[in-house]
Parts: C-alpha cells; structure tokens; sequence
C-alpha cells in the first residue's frame, strides 16, 4: 500500500500549526500554550472533522513528529509513543488508551473505535 509521509518537531520559534493534505484528506496539528491537539480535516482545512487532544507541549517538545497518509483513505499521526489512526471513511479514530478522540457534526460524537497494532505496521 502507497503511504506518503510528512515529519516536522515544535521548537521554541517553529511554527505553531502544521498543515498536510494527500486526496481527500487533511490533518492538522496545532500547539497551543497549554495542549497540543491533532484535527482530522478535509485537504483545504476549512472542515474538522475530528479532533484529539494529545498532551501539553512541555512533554514533546523537540519531538519528532510523522504524518503518514495511506492510499486506502487513512491516516497515522506519531510523536514519542502517541499514535492516532484515522479511517476518513468509515469517520473513526482509533487512539492510544490514554486519548480521547471527538467527532464533529459531520462525523457524530461516537468517533472512537479500538486500536489494532496492525495500524502501527
């Protein structure tokens, strides 16, 4: 399966919101002063359709980042053990347990599905 990936880390002066897109798909990753939240969004941003809150900045700052989208409509987004997985379509994320993953209007509230380590290979 084609993958396609982006890496970028926050630093003190890099830039506070990081914008890929591949097809249909678009994820955000966005550093405010007390969280770091990662969206699920169309490829021109203007829609979220999921939202994950990963932890305050403090814990991964100068961490490695990796956005990978995969031809088969899903995306996988890592930093320092944090993994997020998102199915754009059947609208469900899956995430490590100690994350809570929000639906959009769009999506309905009910976005969670369980995690499968077949989504880290």
């Amino acid at each position: 399966m084609n993958r396609t990936d982006y890496s970028f880390k926050f630093s003190l002066f890099a830039k506070k919101v990081q914008m890929f897109s591949y097809g249909d798909m678009g994820i955000v990753v966005e550093k405010e002063p007390d969280v770091i939240c990662a969206y699920g969004t169309d490829a021109l941003h203007k829609h979220i359709l999921c939202a994950v809150p990963l932890c305050e900045p403090k814990y991964i700052r100068g961490k490695d980042f990796t956005v990978s989208f995969f031809e088969d409509n899903t995306a996988l987004v890592k930093v320092e053990g944090i993994m997020i997985f998102i199915d754009y379509n059947a609208h469900k994320v899956a995430t490590c347990p100690e994350l809570q993953a929000y639906g959009s209007d769009d999506w309905g509230r009910d976005v969670g599905m369980e995690w499968n380590p077949e989504f880290e290979k």
